[in-house]
């Protein structure tokens, strides 16, 4: 669709064009994700699908599931796997978005089966082990922003109702490579979104703080003189006083505060 289109759209309080099957147009606007255009992309298409699916409440169940399983498809969350630093980041980093809008909606009207979250959550763990582009910002193009979207939709997951301790142990994996694999320190925060999921894992009493302190003593960190490594221990770092600042938010710490063992597994400075 045209700029000139989606604008009108908003500029229209998200009425719908006239004349237009409901389906139809929500799958146009989705075609909108992949483009490398900022305002196209994420100002205009991203918040008419957020208005439209979540608001508005457009669509029949059966068509929402079936923008789900094209959201997680090789054409869409894959496109472009394995590569860095091209276009193909924008589709795979907005399909996230999209099925975060689609699971929230379930979480919400209850119309998914159990089978087809825990294929959604098989597939986005997945992604978070194959994904290679980390770009948060991209100068001329917006956000990409890839580790942070994933997040979202991997919130979703915990909050579901299909979903207990062994399926987030299978979505903290998931987490837990998004902070492995990154190349550099996270500069934009994503260490907040993906806390934002080990937090509601905690929040909704689907896994005890103990587990999460045990899965974050668990994890194996490279030798402290390789320099060329040091940014996945302060990843680590980060993360764990995100969670921690969360939990404290919300009167889920205990008295006695393991994360502070923990944040001296990942800070030096501590010992």
């Amino acid at each position: 669709m045209l700029k000139e289109e989606l604008s009108k759209i908003v500029e229209n309080e998200y009425a719908l064009p006239e004349g237009i099957d409901d389906y139809l147009i929500v799958k146009q606007v989705i075609l909108v994700l992949s483009s490398p255009d900022p305002e196209l992309r994420d100002k205009l298409a991203y918040r008419i699908l957020y208005n439209w699916l979540l608001e508005k409440k457009l669509l029949q169940d059966e068509q929402l599931e079936n923008l789900l399983e094209d959201a997680i498809s090789q054409s869409m969350l894959f496109n472009g796997m394995g590569q860095a630093g091209t276009d193909t980041i924008f589709l795979r980093s907005f399909s996230s978005l999209l099925i975060a809008l689609i699971l929230i909606r379930d979480n919400k009207d209850h119309f998914l089966a159990e089978h087809t979250i825990r294929k959604v959550m098989n597939t986005l763990v997945r992604y978070c082990r194959e994904e290679k582009d980390y770009r948060s910002y991209v100068e001329g193009k917006g956000w990409a922003h890839a580790a942070a979207h994933i997040s979202d939709a991997l919130d979703e997951c915990v909050r579901s109702r299909y979903i207990g301790l062994t399926e987030c142990k299978l979505v903290w994996s998931g987490l837990k490579k998004l902070l492995e694999n990154a190349p550099e320190v996270f500069n934009s925060e994503e260490d907040e979104r993906i806390a934002t999921a080990a937090t509601a894992m905690v929040e909704l009493g689907k896994v005890p703080l103990s587990l999460i302190c045990e899965w974050l003593m668990d994890v194996r960190l490279p030798m402290e003189n390789d320099i060329h490594l040091r940014h996945i221990r302060i990843n680590f770092k980060h993360f764990t006083r995100c969670f921690r600042m969360r939990l404290q938010k919300k009167g889920l710490l205990p008295a006695e505060n393991k994360l502070i063992i923990i944040e001296e597994k990942f800070n030096p400075y501590m010992r």
